[in-house]
């Protein structure tokens, strides 16, 4: 029987966990720019993790495994045909995101167990929740998620061993795996999803063409892209892995070369997941250039990957979803369209100034923060009050 909470914020996972990530985005972003410059040193007083570690931990497990669970308690249901999670089962699952948020914002007022017992509950309790429902339906293609959300928690872990003083130089490695599944998830849900919609948009459009790729090649850039992030995440050859990252950022780009993207180029809500596609593989094109040469830093190359391929992506993503699951139009608002752009240039100011301005880096530094808040702080504007109301259509989700 389903609860009687009937608030739309709690009737669809998107709604609460979109709305969450988007105002902690512009919360962490804002708190990191201002002690990057010198403005305060809040940080230093309430957090306890060395400060580039929690920078990349919050970016992770703050921003994107908020927007995950809001995808995957959405989607889910709608794969298995089963009852949406929705009231107090979503409620349990916020709850535990925040408690872990609060937690890791203030972790130097809190023993190092109790902060990382309260940050590792989310993945497991999501892993279970969306489990139950593929296996009852038997849809094991949609399994793999599970063990991708397991192998994350273990990034995760990684990262607190070495806060408790368990290890030494482990959060590295569950940084470099985490990030790496999920550019690997976002890379599988990308390959399903990216040339489904852009099928539709074309068919709508009476063009004549097919987003269809040879199986060969979507099974081969998925292999890839698995073997490389494993082995990024641990001491490998160094010949051996800018290889392999060469290997995975040209499978996915040929990939992409399939979708037809060029047709799309006067709708940014399509033309959006594709540029979001074309940075993930040119992340691992940065990566190997980081690894086998001296031109690109290795954080910027990271940069490439988070605020290129996933942020662009994700938002992306997010604004598509918001529309479509509250029954409204895929249109795309005009302000949503310049938080594209300002993603954009967060990533672009972030990569180009040190490499080409050096003499401008914390201008550089500055305008990527602000570039970053802009698109977040657009997307609440516009997209808060469509996931405070309730369904357009009269539906319930």
């Amino acid at each position: 029987m389903q609860d009687k909470i009937t608030h739309p914020l709690f009737e669809s996972g998107f709604r609460i966990f979109f709305i969450a990530a988007a105002f902690y985005a512009v919360s962490t972003m804002s708190l990191w720019s201002a002690q990057m410059s010198g403005m305060t040193d809040i940080l230093d007083r309430i957090v306890s993790m060395p400060l580039s570690i929690w920078h990349a931990h919050e970016l992770i497990f703050g921003v994107i495994i908020a927007i995950v669970a809001g995808f995957l308690t959405t989607a889910v249901p709608v794969w298995t045909g089963t009852p949406r999670i929705r009231g107090a089962q979503l409620i349990f699952l916020f709850l535990l995101w925040f408690a872990g948020r609060i937690a890791i914002v203030f972790s130097a007022k809190f023993p190092a167990e109790i902060v990382a017992l309260i940050d590792l509950l989310l993945i497991p309790a999501l892993a279970f929740t969306i489990a139950k429902p593929i296996i009852t339906q038997k849809l094991w293609r949609n399994l793999g998620f599970i063990p991708l959300l397991l192998l994350i928690m273990i990034g995760n872990t990684l990262i607190h061993i070495e806060e408790l003083g368990w290890g030494e130089d482990t959060a590295g490695v569950g940084i470099r795996l985490s990030i790496g599944l999920l550019i690997l998830m976002t890379v599988v849900i990308g390959g399903r999803v990216i040339p489904f919609f852009t099928q539709n948009w074309l068919d709508r459009r009476d063009k004549k063409v097919t987003t269809a790729t040879p199986e060969w090649i979507d099974r081969v850039t998925i292999i890839s892209c698995l073997i490389t992030v494993v082995a990024s995440a641990f001491p490998t050859d160094e010949f051996l892995l800018t290889t392999l990252n060469v290997l995975t950022g040209v499978l996915i780009l040929i990939r992409l070369s399939y979708w037809q993207g060029h047709h799309t180029t006067s709708d940014p809500m399509m033309w959006i997941l594709h540029i979001g596609y074309a940075f993930m593989g040119l992340g691992f094109l940065a990566e190997a250039l980081s690894l086998g040469t001296d031109l690109l830093p290795e954080v910027l190359a990271q940069h490439v990957f988070t605020v290129g391929g996933l942020g662009v992506m994700i938002l992306g993503m997010m604004s598509r979803i918001a529309l479509g699951h509250t029954g409204r139009p895929l249109i795309i608002h005009p302000l949503i369209t310049v938080a594209y752009l300002a993603m954009i240039l967060s990533l672009l100011s972030r990569i180009l100034t040190p490499l080409f301005l050096p003499d401008f880096y914390e201008a550089g530094l500055a305008l990527a923060g602000i570039s970053w808040v802009v698109a977040w702080v657009l997307y609440l504007i516009i997209y808060t009050p469509i996931l405070l109301s309730p369904r357009s259509d009269g539906k319930a989700g």
